[in-house]
């Protein structure tokens, strides 16, 4: 296999290019393990009817910014050099390709901690790929597993490294973790030839199935917003499904659902009106599993506006109180 590395010079260019690949962010989908897309709404994607967007949200953008921050700290831990490694590698023949957060170029001189396993990997297989994740500490605890100093990433992640791995033809990567903003926990990864058949066995078939026009089923309970957005406008008409069971047995489950909706609205309505009142005055409160804070909001006067309006008070709000109840841990 021939390794293509791609120097680009922006994001128009980049987003080209991934446009034509699946990508170590795609491609859990086609294993279903991703929590960002399915297969279903990826195929659309890739195949053009629906067009592919990357939209940078708060997350996204401290991210980018503590990125280099927690490449070059774990790397002065580890006794490792670094480097930003901005391009584009792909494998042209199979449609994958990969973006990189740095590339692990040598050992640090000087070095005055302990030998480690890293420097001894790029001893042993050269330079590596760093792949840095900026992580909230509960999610770290209930997606990542952990086992002394063993972790082991959610199956997104690893299989995002492994893809890098694969379109890069590098044998190791070192996955840094910092979790929440002031632990790091970097554990390293070598090139898995097993996984890399399985990534190019699916990304081929996936990319069959794009030619030949036979789009994947949807998983309703998640490709709901993908569905809609394919759907034409209505025409108008009206049809008549009374000979389709399935039909009828959606139509059915919708309204229970909506049902079930509102009655557990009420049942969240009736608890929180005597979890204030078994509380009486009090701000907090506590039981075996279970804290309450139900502190009293503020009320507000409200304003009086326009002229053509002159005493009509709007936005007034008298004050309230509203449990929040937090589980405790075991």
């Amino acid at each position: 296999m021939e390794h293509e590395i791609i120097e680009f010079t922006g994001n128009t260019e980049w987003h080209e290019l991934r446009a034509k690949d699946i990508t170590s962010t795609d491609v859990a989908a086609l294993f279903g393990v991703s929590p960002y897309l399915t297969k279903y709404e990826l195929w659309h994607r890739k195949s053009g009817i629906l067009e592919s967007r990357f939209e940078e949200n708060t997350r996204t953008r401290w991210g980018n910014r503590l990125e280099a921050a927690i490449a070059y700290g774990v790397a002065e831990d580890l006794g490792l050099t670094v480097e930003p490694f901005k391009v584009y590698a792909r494998i042209a023949e199979h449609c994958v390709g990969s973006s990189f957060d740095f590339k692990i170029v040598g050992l640090a001189e000087g070095f005055a901690g302990d030998e480690n396993d890293y420097r001894q990997l790029f001893r042993d297989h050269g330079p590596g790929l760093m792949e840095v994740k900026n992580v909230d500490g509960l999610v770290f605890r209930r997606s990542w597993l952990t086992e002394g100093e063993d972790v082991e990433a959610p199956p997104h992640i690893e299989l995002q490294v492994q893809h890098q791995l694969l379109t890069t033809g590098l044998e190791w990567a070192c996955v840094a973790p910092l979790i929440a903003g002031n632990t790091p926990q970097p554990f390293f990864r070598i090139a898995d030839e097993k996984i890399h058949r399985a990534i190019l066995s699916r990304a081929g078939d996936f990319w069959a199935s794009v030619e030949a026009g036979v789009a994947p089923d949807p998983e309703f309970d998640k490709d709901a917003s993908t569905i809609a957005a394919l759907l034409p406008e209505d025409d108008g008409e009206s049809v008549d499904l009374s000979d389709d069971d399935r039909f009828g047995e959606c139509c059915a489950a919708y309204k229970a659902a909506a049902a079930d909706g509102k009655a557990a609205q009420a049942r969240k309505d009736a608890a929180k009106a005597e979890i204030l009142s078994l509380m009486g005055s009090a701000a907090k409160a506590t039981t075996e599993g279970f804290k309450v804070s139900a502190k009293t909001r503020q009320g507000s006067p409200g304003k009086t506006i326009t002229a053509e309006m002159i005493g009509q008070v709007i936005g007034a709000r008298k004050a309230t109180r509203y449990p929040t109840v937090t589980e405790l841990k075991q």
